[in-house]
């Protein structure tokens, strides 16, 4: 017996081994999908919020910023904040912490797989739930829908073991889960609700191990009151309140045939006719499951967690707007181990061949969850006609948070941004943009305008017939695929630059044809960079020649380290009209190896045909500005 015993280890174990191997590799796949495109999606409106929000210079602005204009608990500012100062606020740091949540919560699955249904079901629920799209988007997410996730099943993992073998160290750990929750998202309470369900009418143990699961309960809500508090102030909030669910707001879906074919997209996959019909044989296993054992009551609880919440939901959408993709993704591990459940019901290798086919048709035909505003091409755009010193006004509504972000990334360190959102986002205290943006724009020379959407105040004050500002650049910059898709009548982002020039100083004469009446330049640069000269041209009496222009930047010995030449303007120089202004943009790529130091700028005049410039009061080549250059 002890021979045959042995034997009969030794030769499960590399069978035990495989399925090791396939859970890692499994985990790998699940890591690989939340990585995917991290780095580089650009952030939405909410993930905007949380990256401004975490910025706050202090945790008490940070905590004003998140109850003034948020309606979820604090913990994931708290660790964003924290966590900006270690690793930076690139898009992976800030979405790392999402990232590490969504893949805990697939060993979790497997866990609660392999615990309550058998091994094999785990690897399955894994696998579906490594490339499922709805928990895979918010795995990537700035936001705490992933955190949601990651309570929902460590809330149930632990409650499931309190239940099983009931200890007051189970007990404590599993409230103080239910306090992580509800520092992340508060709708994680409906998981406890039926954890309560299943605890006080199903579970057969002793009054005083329900008591003590009940007194679990309470300690945790004890925990939350300081939030708590918080929260039922901003019930009486208006157009912030919580008191509306999320029915109206972008991305909820109403209770319509449509979209609950949607809601069955999101929560089943893109395929969901198969995940549907493994659910069904999920919940057939449950039935045949011997009723009242501890067995049948785990697996209940999943179904519950799972399908049951979401028929809920469903039904309460009618009354109290609560579904969306983000609302909806804390059902995924339930409904995953449910229908891997269904599928472990089937033979092996036709359970097997269906979680597989789930895999390959999730990982090859991705659904959109929600559509992004690429607001990384518009703060691109801006970055390559931006110089040091311009300043930035936002007038993109709800998106000033994306596009403030994306445009932080883009522009060098200390560009000065401001969001309009702050005076237009609630409309029942709303205040006029110009008066609080008036003394910026009157310090600066050079103006963005970033505008999408809201209607702008900004732009129409700085045309005003009392302006000295003149419109020099309008770029009009696309949406992205995912949204035009969307809202195909949505317009194009616009970024307007306003340029001030000094037209009442002495001019500088080329020949007597043009006189340069200002040039506009940043102070500083960086090695590496573009630089930009900004001439303010009239001509003073008609060209006959189209004439061109050579910007030169030259080191302390007078010799060129770069230098532009070109066509002044838009428009050739016998088009223009003799006393009109006319703009001329020069960009001058700086070496990367160029030395820090002052540089100056000068300026000459020429026709192509003879390379002659004309001469200005006896030079050929004008110092019009000088630049400080440092390095990176």
């Amino acid at each position: 017996m002890t021979i045959s015993t042995t034997t009969g280890q030794q030769g499960s174990r590399p069978g035990v081994r495989l399925a090791l191997w396939a859970v890692v590799a499994i985990l790998l796949l699940a890591a690989g999908a939340r990585l995917h495109g991290a780095a580089s999606r650009p952030v939405w409106t909410d993930e905007g919020f949380a990256a401004w929000a975490s910025s706050a210079p202090t945790v008490g602005e940070m905590l004003d910023r998140v109850e003034a204009w948020d309606r979820h608990p604090p913990l994931t500012y708290f660790v964003l904040y924290a966590w900006r100062e270690v690793a930076g606020a690139s898009r992976l740091a800030l979405r790392f912490w999402s990232i590490l949540t969504g893949l805990l919560s697939a060993a979790l699955v497997y866990r609660l797989g392999a615990d309550w249904f058998g091994a094999r079901v785990g690897r399955i629920a894994l696998l579906l739930f490594a490339v499922l799209d709805l928990p895979v988007y918010y795995a990537q997410e700035v936001r705490h829908y992933s955190w949601l996730v990651l309570s929902a099943c460590l809330m149930t993992l632990l409650f499931l073991r309190a239940f099983r073998h009931p200890s007051r160290e189970r007990l404590i750990a599993y409230g103080l889960s239910i306090v992580f929750m509800l520092y992340s998202l508060y709708l994680g309470v409906l998981v406890v609700a039926v954890h309560g369900v299943v605890g006080l009418f199903v579970w057969r143990g002793s009054r005083r191990d329900k008591a003590a699961l009940v007194v679990t309960w309470i300690a945790a809500a004890a925990a939350f009151v300081p939030w708590l508090i918080v929260l039922a102030g901003q019930f009486d909030r208006g157009y912030n309140s919580v008191n509306e669910g999320i029915g109206g707001f972008p991305g909820s879906l109403a209770t319509t045939w449509p979209a609950l074919r949607r809601v069955m997209e999101l929560v089943f996959g893109g395929q969901w006719a198969l995940t549907v019909g493994a659910v069904l044989l999920g919940l057939g296993a449950l039935i045949r499951t011997r009723a009242r054992s501890v067995r049948w009551a785990a697996r209940l609880t999943v179904a519950l967690a799972g399908i049951g919440l979401l028929a809920f939901m469903i039904a309460a959408n009618e009354w109290f707007g609560v579904l969306s993709a983000r609302t909806l993704v804390f059902l995924t591990p339930f409904v995953m181990l449910t229908a891997a459940h269904g599928l472990g019901s089937l033979d092996r290798r036709a359970g097997m061949i269906l979680a597989g086919t789930f895999a390959l048709v999730m990982l090859v035909t991705p659904q959109t969850i929600q559509p992004r505003l690429r607001s990384d091409w518009t703060a691109q755009a801006v970055a390559a006609a931006y110089s040091p010193g311009d300043l930035v006004i936002l007038e993109t509504g709800w998106d000033d948070n994306a596009f403030q972000y994306e445009l932080s990334l883009a522009l060098p360190d200390g560009a000065q941004i401001i969001r309009t959102l702050p005076w237009v986002g609630n409309p029942l205290t709303a205040e006029p943009v110009i008066p609080h943006v008036a003394d910026a724009i009157a310090a600066h020379r050079r103006v963005w305008v970033v505008q999408w959407l809201q209607p702008s105040a900004v732009i129409p004050t700085i045309e005003g017939e009392s302006s000295d500002f003149r419109r020099v650049r309008t770029l009009e910059i696309p949406t992205g695929d995912e949204y035009a898709r969307a809202y195909p009548a949505t317009p194009l982002v616009t970024a307007v630059l306003f340029e001030r020039p000094d037209l009442a100083r002495e001019p500088v004469m080329f020949g007597d044809l043009f006189a340069l009446r200002d040039v506009v330049l940043p102070e500083t640069a960086q090695a590496g960079d573009l630089l930009h000269v900004d001439l303010w041209w009239e001509a003073a009496q008609p060209p006959t020649l189209d004439y061109s222009v050579g910007v030169f930047l030259m080191n302390a010995e007078g010799a060129t380290v770069a230098d532009h030449q070109g066509p002044p303007g838009e428009t050739p120089t016998t088009a223009w009209t003799v006393g009109d202004p006319v703009f001329d943009r020069h960009t001058l790529a700086l070496p990367p190896d160029l030395p820090p130091g002052a540089y100056t700028v000068a300026v000459n005049v020429y026709w192509y045909g003879d390379m002659q410039p004309l001469d200005a009061g006896g030079q050929t080549l004008v110092a019009v500005g000088e630049v400080a250059v440092s390095r990176q």
